[in-house]
């Protein structure tokens, strides 16, 4: 049960999540109608924005900044602040550290992604309409891939700003190279943008 309302989150397209939805009431109806109960665009990737390219469906982010501020939030105001600005400015360097050693022009986590579709992709069959589109089969699931719009019938591409793999195998069977249509915020050149302006260091409170 656990696992399909993992997958109701995950879906990207819409026939995708009917499916899982229906094998959920199948399961229990008291578990779907709970988990209706919340609105379902602000849980379910077949319904996010795809202009932020993101991969993640839970609250993570704020969650882990609480636990990193954590001894620093029963300080008072003053306090807590000149502990977080000390944090947040050596994390920036750190991180900017760790980018000058990144052996590619993407993030490692970007490529490792990436390698795990180009796997999926190998797998896959194509056929090909002699124009931009492909329709490619990856098991008994079908997707069309229009190249010229940068679009898969899956929607990855289109959320996560990474060449899904149906879209990877229509690259590669037109020899071009999936890898220059990842996103340029997973680049290299975007992180050290990230970390471009610096915070300053600030004296004492009596200053």
């Amino acid at each position: 049960m656990t696992k399909v309302l993992w997958w109701c989150a995950w879906n990207t397209y819409k026939e995708e999540l009917d499916d899982h939805l229906k094998t959920l009431d199948q399961l229990s109806e008291e578990a779907k109608d709970h988990l209706l109960h919340f609105p379902i665009q602000t849980w379910c990737r077949v319904f996010f924005d795809i202009v932020c390219k993101n991969n993640k469906v839970g609250n993570n982010l704020a969650e882990s900044f609480n636990s990193w501020i954590l001894k620093a939030r029963h300080k008072p105001i003053i306090g807590m602040l000149e502990n977080i600005i000390i944090k947040v400015m050596t994390k920036f360097v750190k991180n900017e550290d760790e980018l000058m050693t990144w052996s590619c022009d993407w993030s490692p986590t970007t490529i490792e992604m990436y390698n795990e579709f180009v796997t999926i992709a190998n797998v896959c069959e194509l056929n090909f309409n002699g124009d931009y589109g492909f329709e490619v089969s990856e098991g008994n699931d079908k997707h069309i891939i229009n190249l010229a719009a940068k679009k898969c019938t899956c929607r990855v591409w289109d959320l996560i700003g990474i060449p899904c793999p149906h879209s990877i195998k229509a690259i590669i069977y037109k020899n071009l190279d999936p890898l220059e249509e990842i996103h340029w915020w997973y680049s290299k050149e975007t992180y050290l943008l990230t970390y471009h302006c610096k915070l300053q260091p600030v004296p004492s409170q009596k200053f």
